[in-house]
């Protein structure tokens, strides 16, 4: 008889149980059917194999069994939040990338680059500044597609395998999810906090 188990769950129906969460695999591996990990994922194909890797692993479903089988579908279903909020933000995914290249981003990876440092004040002025939703909008308009942009040279820099590319990407996209979050969170006069 051949045993077929992943790392989540040995479906063998001789043993049929949950297994422990494993240090050494990759959301990928679980997520992505095991694909290569790369900066490009299909959202479709991730949502849906999330949605389904949760309805096997549930916690619910084994609320009957032994209580370390829950514990084990608990352990499970949280990995699986995880590495699923993670492979599906652009950010999120692009930092993973970089721990999984032994490269992450430190306290000592500050911006340096004149140009984006004159950016980051150059925003943060704009948005005090700003006295209507209007502009605020216009702020939006231009931080999502300068946004996009990033995203596309983080897709190339990681395909091409140029990680301190991508990590100085990475970096700058970190910033422009902070001018993000400042608009969102502007009211007239209100001080902008923007760190970078």
């Amino acid at each position: 008889m051949t045993t077929s188990q992943t790392s989540l769950f040995c479906d063998n129906k001789e043993c049929a149980t949950i297994q422990p969460v494993g240090g050494d695999i990759s959301y990928f591996d679980i997520l992505l059917g095991g694909k290569p990990p790369s900066f490009e994922v299909d959202t479709g194909d991730l949502r849906r194999n999330f949605l389904r890797l949760q309805q096997t692993v549930h916690p619910d479903s084994y609320s009957q069994k032994e209580r370390t089988e829950h514990s084990l579908a608990e352990a499970q279903s949280s990995w699986i939040n995880h590495a699923y909020s993670t492979l599906k933000d652009p950010l999120l995914r692009a930092q993973y990338l970089l721990k999984l290249h032994n490269s992450e981003i430190g306290e000592e990876d500050q911006i340096t680059d004149p140009e984006l440092l004159m950016e980051v004040m150059d925003t943060r002025e704009n948005i005090e500044m700003a006295q209507s939703d209007e502009q605020m909008a216009d702020i939006k308009r231009s931080n999502d597609a300068k946004t996009a942009a990033v995203i596309e040279d983080l897709a190339a820099a990681f395909d091409s395998g140029d990680i301190a590319r991508a990590k100085q990407l990475t970096n700058h996209l970190q910033y422009l999810y902070r001018v993000s979050q400042a608009v969102h969170a502007w009211e007239p006069g209100k001080p902008v906090v923007i760190s970078h």
